[in-house]
């Protein structure tokens, strides 16, 4: 029996919400995404078939500066640990030559060794090490913060970021999706309206995707105290069930922050993998 690659159609939707239950049942997100992930013209849904079934999946994503993003690689675990994964690898990096990528990016958890092996033999390299801490709205304390305002325009929030940039190793990340720093992240982030600042002080609130199962903090500076304040204002007047925030490992300064308004940091980390081309 010999495995085949091909684009994804929505008509496979049934067939890889059965491969994504069976194989990470506490990350169900396909379905909510399937409009995006199912668009071949941004990017690509990668089916791997065997007989004629899928057997696994996975979606090479394009970011605002070119990039790919490699995510939801997803193989029936009958079907794991037989080259599944390492055929779909082939095509992201044929990807990558089509779209130009000029780096491509992808995390998993610090101790998915098969994940970053995978990665590692495609020419990625760990490039950020990270931990996400969560806020629930039943714990989310009753708290607010005046004067933020929406930078309105790319140039504004080039303004507002790239002081803290070093700080965050020159990477966004919302949703476990990382993006690498610079006017193209500056105009996205402009359009969709998530930098809010006053001062020196600014915080990212948004969302990539997802954005009725809760909110991000992608990256923040100035007077943490009054930045984590202003987004869990933000938090309880969305009433969305769930705030998140992924940062550097080492900054403790940025932890104990987000602790004292109820923030919870799981001891697993996560690690963003990459390669420039």
């Amino acid at each position: 029996m010999s495995m085949t690659l091909r684009k994804g159609v929505i008509e496979d939707l049934p067939a890889l919400l059965e491969i994504e239950k069976k194989a990470t049942p506490n990350l169900l997100y396909l379905n909510d995404v399937k409009e995006e992930f199912f668009n071949n013209e941004i990017g690509e849904l990668i089916v791997a078939e065997e007989d004629g079934q899928p057997i696994g999946f996975a979606r090479f994503s394009v970011q605002y500066d070119g990039s790919g993003w490699l995510e939801c690689l997803r193989v029936d675990p009958a079907h794991q640990k037989k080259g599944c994964g390492a055929l779909i690898w082939t095509r992201f990096i044929e990807l990558c030559d089509i779209f130009k990528a000029p780096y491509v990016r992808m995390y998993t958890g610090l101790t998915n060794y098969a994940s970053r092996v995978l990665g590692e033999r495609n020419g990625l390299h760990v490039a950020y090490q990270t931990r996400e801490g969560t806020l629930m709205l039943e714990n989310a304390p009753d708290v607010s913060a005046e004067g933020f305002e929406k930078a309105d325009c790319h140039h504004c929030v080039e303004a507002a970021v790239a002081p803290y940039a070093e700080g965050y190793h020159g990477y966004f990340c919302t949703n476990r999706t990382f993006y690498g720093l610079g006017m193209p992240l500056y105009k996205g982030l402009a359009q969709e309206e998530m930098v809010w600042k006053k001062g020196e002080s600014m915080v990212t609130i948004g969302a990539r995707f997802q954005k009725d199962k809760g909110l991000h903090i992608g990256l923040m500076g100035g007077d943490l105290d009054e930045c984590v304040r202003f987004a869990v204002q933000k938090f309880r007047e969305s009433g969305l069930p769930k705030l998140v925030c992924m940062i550097p490992s080492e900054r403790d300064d940025l932890r104990a922050a987000l602790e004292k308004y109820g923030f919870v940091f799981p001891d697993a980390q996560i690690i963003m993998l990459e390669r420039q081309f």
